[in-house]
């Protein structure tokens, strides 16, 4: 957790990566080379990619909701990691249901003091970045209360310590989510924050502010509060994709490098592994997911420049930046397994990279956003604004959306195996896009790429097929549960007991 947080310092004084090469700011033009920087750091380490990223969506918050003053003030620590800044969303209980988090700011007039309080177990701030040690700067997203009303989701910056490492300030308790899965090198904490005192400007003033006389004002009417503070939820998943899609192509590289170098015994003697039809079918197919993956991620690049300052197609590249995230991670992890079953028990060992790589990218289906949530985003989107009424579809991921549109229509509503196929289709639609402007020389490799798709879509064309949707029902998932109950002596996980939450936040309420 060291090593991270002194590669993230001589990263940043590098200048090679922060902010200002963000979309919509100073260096934005230097954003395609960001990602696959950012891409690179993935297939090194994870976690130290993902520490960097942690620390970069809290800097986009800041950037976002901070009023020019505040940005002046606190703009170069946040760029330079002069400070190392957490970003405070995620709660226990709520996961991505940011619409509904807990976390509350209480004004207090008379003391011209913000009290930011977690009201139960489940508000506690849960798997955030760089937090359990490094970070000094949580930006937190909290319902700001004032008079008793509820203003809204705003965002807050959050001193929790004087300095790196130090001690946490009054008010503030920090537990370990370790141990994890994966990227253990990743500062991961829960937070949880009681009756703490904050200064009247820790509230992000871009929009809001209180008046000498303590009145709330706001150029924003409460029912847009919510939107508004999601503006920095787009582009860190397109830096997340960057990771994973060089992980996957890493994986790919390491399985084709494994088959050159191990040799079988064949009818002539001696030979490589890679000489073997069956295990060439296997390969390929998992090279030609790695390549989609690259052009996908292209696909949605490009789109994020051409569009990011026109605020009317900032709705498109929400459903992308879903896209990018849900399709990237799937098919991400797909390739790093497939291509650790290629190496057989090397691919197994720790220092071979790719079983260590596959339990860090794990997180990619729960970073920025669940992957299945991100799906039912695009699904929603697409039966909104249906986009074959008056164009007829021209590839195949076009046809297959305009499929899953008419039944879903017909059924008025949608199963998760159809948010599924539609996320994949739209993926399809992008990489051929992608591929067909790029004019590979070898025609073959276009029709075999979309060739690796056709298992993933094929259920979505034939309504008939999805028959589990229909039979998901209580009573089978209850019958299910007890055919496949296993003995309790085997059941040690916390999440088996419904008191999980308060069993999992219990270190931040014991007594000191």
């Amino acid at each position: 957790m060291d090593l991270t947080i002194k590669r993230m310092h001589a990263i940043f004084d590098s200048g090679a990566i922060n902010n200002d090469l963000w979309l919509g700011q100073p260096r934005q033009r230097e954003f395609a080379n960001l990602c696959e920087i950012m891409g690179w750091l993935g297939a090194f380490d994870y976690a130290l990619h993902s520490s960097i990223v942690d620390h970069m969506i809290a800097v986009d918050a800041l950037f976002n909701h901070a009023s020019p003053r505040q940005l002046t003030r606190y703009r170069d620590e946040a760029l330079r990691l002069r400070k190392v800044y957490a970003f405070g969303c995620t709660e226990a209980a709520m996961g991505t249901d940011v619409r509904h988090l807990q976390t509350q700011v209480t004004y207090d007039h008379q003391r011209q003091r913000l009290i930011l309080h977690s009201p139960s177990p489940q508000a506690c701030k849960c798997w955030i970045g760089n937090a359990l040690h490094a970070a000094q700067v949580v930006m937190v997203i909290a319902r700001l209360i004032v008079g008793g009303k509820d203003e809204g989701l705003h965002w807050f910056r959050v001193k929790i310590r004087q300095r790196e490492n130090g001690r946490l300030k009054d008010g503030v308790r920090v537990m370990a989510c370790d141990p994890k899965g994966g990227i253990h090198a990743n500062q991961v904490a829960a937070i949880r924050f009681e009756h703490m005192e904050l200064p009247v400007d820790a509230l992000m003033q871009r929009h809001a502010h209180f008046t000498p006389e303590g009145s709330f004002v706001s150029d924003l009417p409460l029912d847009e509060r919510f939107i508004d503070s999601l503006k920095t939820f787009l582009q860190e998943r397109l830096l997340f994709m960057a990771g994973i899609r060089h992980n996957a192509g890493l994986a790919a590289h390491l399985g084709y490098r494994f088959a050159q170098h191990r040799l079988i015994q064949g009818p002539d003697g001696r030979m490589p592994l890679l000489s073997q039809p069956l295990f060439r079918q296997r390969l390929y197919a998992i090279q030609l997911k790695a390549l989609a993956l690259k052009y996908l991620e292209q696909a949605i690049r490009k789109r994020f420049e051409a569009n990011w300052a026109q605020l009317a197609r900032r709705k498109e590249l929400h459903v992308l930046a879903a896209l990018d995230k849900s399709v990237g991670a799937w098919l991400g992890l797909d390739v790093i397994a497939l291509s650790r079953e290629l190496c057989g028990s090397q691919g197994f060992h720790h220092y071979n990279q790719i079983v260590t790589q596959r339990m860090d990218c794990e997180v990619a289906n729960t970073f920025a956003g669940d992957s299945s949530v991100m799906a039912y985003q695009i699904i929603k989107k697409a039966l909104e604004r249906p986009r074959f009424v008056d164009n007829p579809p021209t590839n195949i991921g076009q046809c297959v959306e305009a499929k899953i549109v008419a039944q879903c229509t017909e059924a008025g509503g949608y199963t998760h195996q159809q948010a599924l196929g539609m996320a994949y289709a739209r993926a399809l639609d992008l990489i051929v896009q992608e591929v067909e402007s790029h004019q590979l020389p070898d025609r073959e490799i276009c029709v075999d790429l979309i060739q690796v798709f056709r298992p993933l879509l094929h259920t979505w064309l034939d309504a008939s097929a999805d028959t589990l949707s229909q039979h998901a029902t209580p009573e089978r998932i209850v019958s299910l549960a007890g055919l496949l109950r296993p003995p309790q002596a085997l059941v040690s996980a916390p999440i088996d007991k419904p008191d999980y939450i308060s069993q999992f936040t219990r270190p931040l309420y014991e007594e000191q």
